[in-house]
């Protein structure tokens, strides 16, 4: 019996990617079959209970659910509630981000499936994209852009990142990344992290309880850290009063890590400089939200990872795990046994 591979992240679904599967040991047999779920859901599930998961789930075509009931291994973006129940064989599922809360109601904890991600892919992209956002905003581009449109001559000087202190909460894959690149500008960097580790590129790290103090030496605060009840409205009210005026806040981690309603507030009140935000307690953000309405609030719909080469790096990392899986190694980026 062949062990039945599962593709169902739809950018993995083509011939290409099919055969580089197929190609890692005769004894793979490879289904591709796209599935994806709404975005605000996939936000959401971990939220949910098991009720309320059940009654929400999409529906799942018979197609996919044939395959899905064959898999011993799934490389996927999400995943169907209740999926472990009736995917007897199913042994491991790798994810193609970082996170892994959407898979909430797979039943994968329950029935030990291995769970690893793909940490790291969307790094180096995710941290150009804050620095171009801390470009845009110091350097003062759409003043510039609107003045051209307007074919008004008048000159707007920003500042520089060199000579600023930049804080990034969670020095993980993209945090370090980031922090590489702020430092090749010149910037002071400082981080926050849950545990110590040697070699980070930052000038100084903090422990969770130094935020406040690390917030109030700070120019520009970006958010990397992941989704938990302990970063759940990491920045609230006393958090953003601890910021130096005029600073500004970037979120690419999870819209969970900000109280929203506090942030309209130090918006309104000009407290902060401005915000550029990728992530959003609700996704996509209603209309009704006020954040749309600040000049100074920069918003884009989660979307600060590149794509030209995510499909190839995802490929690469899960390839290289299937041929260990294959030989009975130990898989990386693991997250848990189950989750």
């Amino acid at each position: 019996m062949g062990r039945v591979v599962c593709l169902s992240f739809p950018l993995a679904t083509g011939p290409h990617e099919i055969e580089r599967v197929r190609a890692i040991h005769p004894s793979i047999e490879v289904v591709a079959v796209p599935y994806v779920e709404d975005e605000g859901r996939r936000q959401s599930r971990h939220k949910l209970s098991a009720e309320a998961l059940q009654a929400t789930a999409p529906p799942l075509g018979a197609d996919a659910r044939r395959a899905f009931e064959r898999a011993e291994v799934v490389l996927a973006l999400d995943v169907p509630v209740g999926l472990a129940d009736f995917a007897p064989q199913l042994r491991w599922v790798h994810v193609i981000g970082a996170g892994v809360d959407h898979l909430a109601g797979a039943g994968l904890a329950e029935h030990g499936v291995v769970v690893t991600n793909s940490s790291g892919v969307a790094a180096r992209s995710i941290a150009e994209f804050v620095v171009g956002r801390l470009l845009t905003i110091w350097k003062r581009f759409a003043e510039q852009a609107d003045l051209q449109r307007q074919r008004q001559w008048s000159p707007t000087f920003g500042r520089t990142l060199a000579g600023s202190t930049i804080g990034i909460v969670g020095v993980g894959a993209i945090g370090s990344a980031l922090a590489r690149l702020l430092k090749a500008f010149g910037a002071t960097v400082l981080g926050l992290k849950r545990t110590a580790v040697a070699g980070l590129p930052v000038d100084q790290l903090y422990a969770p309880d130094g935020l406040h103090a690390m917030l109030a030496r700070c120019d520009a605060v970006v958010l990397a850290a992941p989704a938990a009840d302990a970063t759940h409205h990491l920045i609230d009210r006393q958090a953003l009063a601890a910021m130096r005026p005029g600073a500004v806040l970037v979120n690419v981690a999870r819209g969970s890590l900000i109280d929203e309603a506090a942030l309209v507030e130090a918006l309104e009140s000009g407290r902060l400089g401005a915000a550029a935000l990728d992530v959003f307690a609700t996704e996509p953000l209603p209309a009704s939200s006020p954040l749309w309405g600040f000049a100074h609030c920069y918003i884009s719909a989660h979307c600060s990872v590149s794509l030209d080469r995510y499909v190839d790096d995802v490929m690469a990392i899960f390839e290289d795990n299937l041929r260990r899986y294959v030989k009975g190694e130990p898989l990386r980026n693991v997250v848990s046994a189950g989750l």
